[in-house]
């Protein structure tokens, strides 16, 4: 398994450090396209929904998989990040791909992947991205599946994801991110997203700013897309319980086993690109049940009850409101804050929003090595209370925020994935599957 993870990141991390520039100019799909030819990968193979934004991709493209479940096929989902295993990224009706038939595609695809790299000039590479796309692909024709939703890596326009066919396009929530890669404004960042409608297809969006939807649409237009966008187009109203809510799209009522409150706006997505993509009726018992069954990992997880412990990737403020909005009723004090942010996120924003319902922060770091930690958000946090820990060693500082929280306190997980990835390990989480259980089809 460590030598299919090596494979694919090979290529990449030869050119990483004189990577540098703008998505337009520094990547090339000609070689995944090559290895799709040679490996006899398909570009068209069944109906697809591929999902692009900068924030809810992940959530977003699982309900669609979900949703497609319930209607009876078989799907293949391809996502990223992974948190406990590269599997993740690849999953069949929500299982992971196997260690063993990851391993099977390796030895099928080795041979290619090294010949074609070897004749890369010196500036181009095999994207990790677009190599987990052809391991899904594989993996996917040989389960059979008869539907796909696959999420873009980042951007669209230069992503390896968008070589294939999709009936549908998903923007969700479309934001400043990546301004390195994709910038340097909004609107450079929108027209690499855009890059995945095909012609004469579908789009769909989650809300956005007047400034995205319209540029959203004018794209649709010159390419004859259809457009429709959640809470416009496809109205949905959300109702609030102890530890989960119902939504309700077109008269279809889902419970979600979460308290996460935007999980209703990717739902609410989700139902209409699913719904656009015409496989299926919607309106059938089968697929509330399999949402109420949908787990999102690291997405307001409740990864323990004694004591109780809620796990959330949120980076800056907007998003620590939610994570704090979606949980805060549920906690029981005392609460105790856990946080690693790297230096290039909005850490005051996050300490701000968070700190004052805390009777406890722990400034921490994360096992992966890759990231770059000033002392800058433990002198925000001392800055904002006096009970404050620094401690830099991530599990030791989850073992601390178990002592202070005792058996009913509450623990707060909130920070960069890598802080996710290191909490789903350690409190041994299992993301084999998706779906807490199988539902039974109607």
């Amino acid at each position: 398994m460590l030598e299919a993870e090596n494979l694919i990141f090979e290529s990449y991390s030869r050119v990483t450090p004189s990577l540098h520039g703008y998505d337009s100019a520094t990547r090339n799909l000609a070689g995944i396209r090559q290895l799709f030819l040679e490996a006899k990968l398909p570009f068209n193979f069944v109906p697809t929904i591929t999902v692009t934004g900068s924030k809810g991709k992940g959530s977003t493209s699982i309900f669609c998989a979900a949703l497609l479940q319930g209607l009876g096929h078989t799907v293949g989902l391809l996502t990223s990040p992974s948190f406990l295993s590269v599997r993740e990224r690849i999953r069949v009706n929500g299982q992971a791909i196997s260690e063993a038939a990851f391993v099977e595609i390796m030895d099928d695809l080795a041979p290619s992947i090294r010949r074609i790299d070897a004749a890369l000039p010196a500036d181009q590479y095999l994207s990790p991205t677009g190599l987990f796309l052809a391991w899904a692909m594989r993996h996917f024709m040989q389960s059979g599946v008869t539907a796909m939703v696959l999420e873009v890596g980042r951007g669209g326009r230069f992503d390896d994801v968008r070589l294939i066919e999709n009936r549908v396009s998903c923007f969700t929530p479309i934001m400043a991110e990546h301004l390195d890669k994709l910038g340097p404004t909004v609107a450079d960042v929108v027209w690499h997203k855009t890059g995945i409608i095909k012609s004469n297809s579908a789009a769909v969006s989650a809300p956005q700013s007047p400034e995205v939807s319209q540029q959203i649409r004018q794209a649709c237009h010159e390419l004859g897309a259809s457009f429709q966008q959640a809470g416009q187009d496809i109205l949905f109203e959300q109702q609030r319980e102890s530890g989960f809510q119902r939504v309700v799209i077109k008269g279809d009522t889902f419970e979600l086993n979460t308290p996460a409150i935007y999980q209703a706006t990717n739902l609410a997505t989700a139902y209409a690109a699913v719904s656009a993509l015409q496989v299926g009726d919607i309106h059938q018992p089968a697929v509330s049940k399999i949402i109420h069954a949908v787990r999102l990992p690291g997405r307001c997880d409740t990864v323990s009850d004694t004591p109780l412990v809620f796990v959330d990737g949120a980076i800056n403020r907007e998003s620590a409101k939610q994570f704090r909005d979606s949980v805060l009723t549920l906690s029981r004090g005392p609460i105790i804050l856990v946080t690693a942010l790297p230096h290039d996120k909005d850490h005051v924003g996050l300490l701000e929003t968070l700190m004052p319902y805390a009777a406890h922060t722990i400034i921490t770091q994360v096992s992966a090595q890759h990231l770059h930690f000033t002392d800058a958000v433990a002198q925000t946090a001392q800055q904002l209370s006096a009970d404050v820990t620094h401690q830099p060693a991530v599990f030791e500082a989850f073992a601390q925020a178990i002592e202070r929280a005792g058996q009913t306190g509450t623990i707060w997980v909130v920070g960069t994935q890598s802080l996710v990835r290191d909490a789903l390990q350690f409190w041994r989480q299992d993301l084999e599957n998706l779906l807490h259980s199988n539902p039974p089809s109607d």
